[in-house]
Protein backbone atom coordinates (compact mmCIF):
# COMPACT_ATOMS: atom_id res chain seq x y z
CA UNK A 1 0.00 0.00 0.00
CA UNK A 2 2.91 2.32 0.66
CA UNK A 3 4.21 1.82 -2.87
CA UNK A 4 0.79 2.71 -4.31
CA UNK A 5 0.68 5.93 -2.25
CA UNK A 6 4.16 6.85 -3.51
CA UNK A 7 3.14 6.18 -7.11
CA UNK A 8 -0.03 8.24 -6.79
CA UNK A 9 1.94 11.07 -5.17
CA UNK A 10 4.51 11.00 -7.96
CA UNK A 11 1.73 10.99 -10.58
CA UNK A 12 0.05 13.97 -8.87
CA UNK A 13 3.39 15.81 -8.84
CA UNK A 14 3.83 15.06 -12.54
CA UNK A 15 0.35 16.46 -13.22
CA UNK A 16 1.24 19.62 -11.27
CA UNK A 17 4.45 20.04 -13.28
CA UNK A 18 2.52 19.54 -16.55
CA UNK A 19 -0.11 22.06 -15.47
CA UNK A 20 2.60 24.57 -14.57
CA UNK A 21 4.16 24.08 -17.99
CA UNK A 22 0.74 24.61 -19.60
CA UNK A 23 0.18 27.82 -17.62
CA UNK A 24 3.58 29.22 -18.57
CA UNK A 25 3.55 28.14 -22.21
CA UNK A 26 -0.05 28.15 -23.40
CA UNK A 27 -1.67 30.97 -21.43
CA UNK A 28 0.30 33.52 -23.46
CA UNK A 29 -1.04 32.14 -26.75
CA UNK A 30 -4.76 32.46 -26.05
CA UNK A 31 -6.24 35.26 -28.17
CA UNK A 32 -9.88 35.05 -27.01
CA UNK A 33 -10.23 33.71 -23.49
CA UNK A 34 -13.10 31.33 -22.77
CA UNK A 35 -14.21 29.06 -19.94
CA UNK A 36 -15.38 25.51 -19.45
CA UNK A 37 -18.60 24.57 -17.73
CA UNK A 38 -18.15 25.44 -14.03
CA UNK A 39 -20.78 22.93 -12.87
CA UNK A 40 -18.72 19.97 -14.11
CA UNK A 41 -15.64 21.23 -12.26
CA UNK A 42 -17.65 21.65 -9.04
CA UNK A 43 -19.03 18.14 -9.38
CA UNK A 44 -15.54 16.66 -9.81
CA UNK A 45 -14.28 18.69 -6.87
CA UNK A 46 -17.17 17.54 -4.69
CA UNK A 47 -16.47 13.87 -5.34
CA UNK A 48 -12.74 14.36 -4.85
CA UNK A 49 -13.31 16.15 -1.54
CA UNK A 50 -15.62 13.36 -0.39
CA UNK A 51 -13.17 10.63 -1.34
CA UNK A 52 -10.04 12.46 -0.14
CA UNK A 53 -11.46 14.06 2.99
CA UNK A 54 -8.95 15.10 5.67
CA UNK A 55 -8.29 12.57 8.41
CA UNK A 56 -6.32 13.75 11.47
CA UNK A 57 -5.23 10.20 12.22
CA UNK A 58 -3.99 9.46 8.71
CA UNK A 59 -0.39 8.71 7.87
CA UNK A 60 1.79 11.54 6.53
CA UNK A 61 2.08 9.90 3.13
CA UNK A 62 -1.70 9.55 2.79
CA UNK A 63 -2.20 13.20 3.76
CA UNK A 64 0.49 14.28 1.28
CA UNK A 65 -1.13 12.19 -1.48
CA UNK A 66 -4.57 13.68 -0.83
CA UNK A 67 -3.19 17.22 -0.72
CA UNK A 68 -1.30 16.77 -4.00
CA UNK A 69 -4.37 15.37 -5.75
CA UNK A 70 -6.55 18.25 -4.55
CA UNK A 71 -3.87 20.76 -5.57
CA UNK A 72 -3.76 19.23 -9.05
CA UNK A 73 -7.54 19.52 -9.34
CA UNK A 74 -7.58 23.14 -8.16
CA UNK A 75 -4.63 24.13 -10.34
CA UNK A 76 -6.57 23.18 -13.48
CA UNK A 77 -8.41 26.48 -13.02
CA UNK A 78 -5.18 28.35 -13.82
CA UNK A 79 -4.95 26.87 -17.32
CA UNK A 80 -6.68 29.16 -19.79
CA UNK A 81 -9.13 27.86 -22.31
CA UNK A 82 -10.05 29.67 -25.49
CA UNK A 83 -9.08 30.39 -29.08
CA UNK A 84 -5.44 30.33 -30.17
CA UNK A 85 -3.61 30.11 -33.51
CA UNK A 86 -3.34 26.30 -33.28
CA UNK A 87 -7.04 25.76 -32.62
CA UNK A 88 -9.46 25.56 -29.71
CA UNK A 89 -7.55 25.22 -26.44
CA UNK A 90 -9.34 23.07 -23.90
CA UNK A 91 -8.01 21.91 -20.52
CA UNK A 92 -5.08 19.71 -21.52
CA UNK A 93 -5.28 19.59 -25.28
CA UNK A 94 -5.86 21.70 -28.38
CA UNK A 95 -8.44 20.80 -31.03
CA UNK A 96 -6.76 21.80 -34.33
CA UNK A 97 -8.62 24.00 -36.80
CA UNK A 98 -8.33 21.31 -39.49
CA UNK A 99 -10.53 18.94 -37.44
CA UNK A 100 -13.29 21.47 -36.74
CA UNK A 101 -16.14 21.19 -39.24
CA UNK A 102 -18.75 23.56 -37.86
CA UNK A 103 -19.09 26.15 -35.10
CA UNK A 104 -22.39 27.19 -33.53
CA UNK A 105 -22.66 30.22 -31.27
CA UNK A 106 -25.72 30.51 -29.03
CA UNK A 107 -26.85 32.39 -25.94
CA UNK A 108 -25.83 30.90 -22.63
CA UNK A 109 -27.21 32.93 -19.66
CA UNK A 110 -27.74 36.65 -19.73
CA UNK A 111 -24.19 37.90 -20.20
CA UNK A 112 -22.51 34.90 -21.81
CA UNK A 113 -22.44 33.01 -25.08
CA UNK A 114 -21.57 29.41 -25.78
CA UNK A 115 -19.55 28.25 -28.76
CA UNK A 116 -20.06 24.63 -29.79
CA UNK A 117 -17.23 23.22 -31.92
CA UNK A 118 -18.19 20.12 -33.94
CA UNK A 119 -15.62 17.62 -35.20
CA UNK A 120 -15.99 14.13 -36.68
CA UNK A 121 -15.44 12.51 -33.29
CA UNK A 122 -17.35 14.80 -30.98
CA UNK A 123 -18.36 18.22 -29.76
CA UNK A 124 -16.47 20.66 -27.59
CA UNK A 125 -17.95 23.72 -25.96
CA UNK A 126 -16.52 26.88 -24.49
CA UNK A 127 -18.25 29.79 -22.78
CA UNK A 128 -17.29 33.37 -23.62
CA UNK A 129 -18.41 36.79 -22.36
CA UNK A 130 -21.16 38.25 -24.52
CA UNK A 131 -19.32 41.53 -25.13
CA UNK A 132 -16.60 39.59 -26.98
CA UNK A 133 -18.98 38.23 -29.63
CA UNK A 134 -17.62 40.32 -32.53
CA UNK A 135 -14.01 39.55 -31.64
CA UNK A 136 -14.84 35.85 -31.27
CA UNK A 137 -16.64 35.61 -34.61
CA UNK A 138 -13.82 37.50 -36.33
CA UNK A 139 -11.20 35.09 -34.95
CA UNK A 140 -13.29 32.02 -35.77
CA UNK A 141 -13.96 33.09 -39.36
CA UNK A 142 -10.23 33.34 -39.96
CA UNK A 143 -9.95 29.57 -39.56
CA UNK A 144 -13.38 27.97 -40.16
CA UNK A 145 -15.77 28.90 -42.94
CA UNK A 146 -18.97 27.65 -41.31
CA UNK A 147 -19.68 29.77 -38.22
CA UNK A 148 -23.36 29.82 -37.30
CA UNK A 149 -24.55 32.58 -34.97
CA UNK A 150 -27.97 32.32 -33.29
CA UNK A 151 -30.58 34.81 -34.52
CA UNK A 152 -31.03 36.24 -31.04
CA UNK A 153 -27.38 37.37 -31.01
CA UNK A 154 -27.48 39.21 -34.34
CA UNK A 155 -28.04 42.94 -34.26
Amino acid sequence: MIVVNYLISIAALAVLVYETWMVIRRNRRITVKGKDDFFTFCLILLFAALILRPDPEADFLVSLRNTLILMAIFFTLAIRRGICEEGVAKLGFVVPWSRIQKIQIAEYQTSKIMALFTTEKGRYKLIFPRYRLKELVYELQKHVSEVLVAESLKL
